[in-house]
């Protein structure tokens, strides 16, 4: 917080200028457009309900800015939290897919986040020589040197990571597909609380319509602010004013789409905490028998939560065993993905 006792907020939205990120079904819908419109309204409601915050943009406009001046813009601000927007998407021959997830940071990249690093982490290439100043493979006591010093932002990034999360999934009515972690190269940088967004998916058509519109742009940023109000008032003691939902709970548009909303992804804490690794094949708004034909054969586990059921196969103590537990699946559940639950 500065001198005077207001909290700063460093607002990113992602790309911009010569990156254009993720372009829709036409090329006039691009990704950098949707995260700048999404981060501009962010803006004006912390502008108007809450005069403790100090706001700050890395852009403001359509230009490219550097990774890594993102992040230094925030450091020297010494900002007490960066939120990078961004709109995600899948290769044309992927199935559709919708929904919002909270990025935090990990140096372990894990192969069910693959996608989302090399792409959010590609605008280095538009770098030239600027991108001589990421490394990409520190020595494992650099990682663990790391994680030491970030401990405590880490530990605040999940806890806003949560709150957002929840946010665009209720306040959004979007589809949950959790708190994750991945090594994105913006968040690396940063020293204080940091989270990227991946608002929703421009690949899939009713998303892409729903994100070019304003009341999604509008409704999304609604989201934010609310977890950034709600942040600032466990940090500050001070509350400010939330905005209501505008559209219905989250879609059900594809009753078998993979989602975390019963179980959000956990990032172990203090090493007391037990974290175990499953497998999620679906979550339904109805129970199955253990015996049901959707399980194809295979012993799941049932986890409910708000009236929906998520199914998952296995249990394993590393990431590891869990990767080779979805691959030993994904014959009969290409969908599967890896979830992580505290015990």
């Amino acid at each position: 917080m500065t001198e005077g006792g207001q909290f700063v907020v460093v607002l990113d939205a992602g790309h911009g200028g010569k990156d254009p990120g993720a372009i829709g079904s036409s090329s006039a819908n691009r990704e950098k457009d949707i995260n700048l419109a999404i981060a501009l309204e962010v803006g004006r409601l912390l502008k108007a309900n809450c005069p403790d915050v100090k706001l700050i943009y890395t852009r403001s406009t359509d230009v490219f800015i550097e990774l890594g001046r993102r992040a230094e813009i925030a450091n020297k601000a010494k900002a007490d939290l960066f939120v990078s927007i961004h709109t995600n998407a899948l290769p044309k021959t992927a199935r559709k897919a919708t929904g919002v997830q909270s990025y935090t940071l990990t140096l372990r990249t894990a192969s069910t986040n693959l996608a989302v690093e090399k792409r959010e982490n590609s605008v280095i290439a538009l770098e030239g020589e600027a991108a001589k100043k990421y490394n990409y493979n520190p020595s494992p006591e650099s990682n663990i040197m790391f994680e030491l010093m970030q401990d405590h932002d880490m530990k605040e990034s999940v806890n806003f990571a949560k709150l957002v999360q929840n946010e665009m999934v209720h306040t959004g009515g979007r589809n949950d597909m959790g708190v994750l972690q991945a090594n994105l190269a913006v968040l690396r940088l940063t020293y204080m609380p940091s989270v990227l967004l991946e608002v929703g998916y421009i690949s899939t058509p009713s998303e892409e319509k729903f994100l070019m519109s304003a009341e999604g742009r509008q409704t999304m940023a609604k989201s934010i602010y609310n977890a950034i109000a709600k942040y600032k008032a466990q940090r500050t003691g001070k509350d400010s004013k939330l905005e209501k939902p505008t559209v219905t709970p989250p879609q059900t548009a594809n009753d078998t789409q993979p989602t975390t909303e019963a179980t959000p992804a956990v990032v172990a804490s203090d090493g007391t905490t037990k974290i175990v690794y499953k497998v999620q094949i679906f979550s339904l708004s109805s129970q199955l028998k253990s015996n049901d034909k959707r399980f194809k054969g295979l012993q799941c586990e049932m986890h409910e939560k708000d009236g929906r059921y998520t199914y998952t196969y296995g249990s394993a103590t590393t990431m590891e065993d869990a990767q080779k537990l979805r691959k030993s699946i994904l014959d009969k559940f290409p969908q599967a993905f890896i979830v992580t639950f505290e015990e």
